[in-house]
């Protein structure tokens, strides 16, 4: 299932690269590994978790991941930026993932073109032990591919329960 699901974001993210603006950030020197989220010079992502389901949610902790590509190499792998756990206890719900300023330049291999950003969830929201499995609250890839774009905005995510 997660090979099928890897398959999935890397066929979405080809075909969804031309769908979202370029990015006009500096990048940094070396690529360094992903920050923190308690790194200082951060800025903050707001995102908006929401769902056409009733979704029963016996654990309330989750992991949001943020991954950055250059949306002109199609065969080059996702680098995490930034990842944090939160705690929410039903859905629609709205979080602020702290970024790092030069998110960028935590991008390997260093994008020679515009940078393309998604976000991940991995929750075990039925609460067996298991994260991302059937019963589990997870992305709605059907409905929308999770590009996000690092400004302002608030950025919406739609989730459903894996069957």
């Amino acid at each position: 299932m997660r090979n099928h699901l890897l398959l999935f974001l890397a066929v979405g993210a080809i075909t969804l690269s031309s769908c979202t603006k370029p990015q006009n950030k500096s990048t940094a020197e070396n690529p360094s590994p992903a920050v923190s989220t308690s790194e200082t010079s951060s800025e903050n992502l707001k995102i908006e978790f929401s769902g056409a389901e009733n979704f029963t949610i016996k654990n309330p902790k989750l992991k949001v991941s943020l991954y950055g590509m250059d949306e002109k190499l199609a065969d080059a792998p996702a680098s995490l930026i930034t990842e944090k756990e939160f705690e929410q206890k039903s859905v629609p719900f709205t979080i602020d993932l702290p970024v790092p300023k030069d998110a960028e330049s935590k991008i390997n291999p260093k994008p020679a073109g515009p940078a393309k950003y998604y976000v991940t969830i991995s929750w075990d929201s039925d609460g067996n032990g298991k994260a991302d499995e059937k019963g589990d609250i997870f992305i709605d890839y059907d409905k929308q591919f999770p590009n996000v774009k690092l400004n302002n905005e608030t950025q919406k995510i739609y989730l459903k329960v894996l069957k």
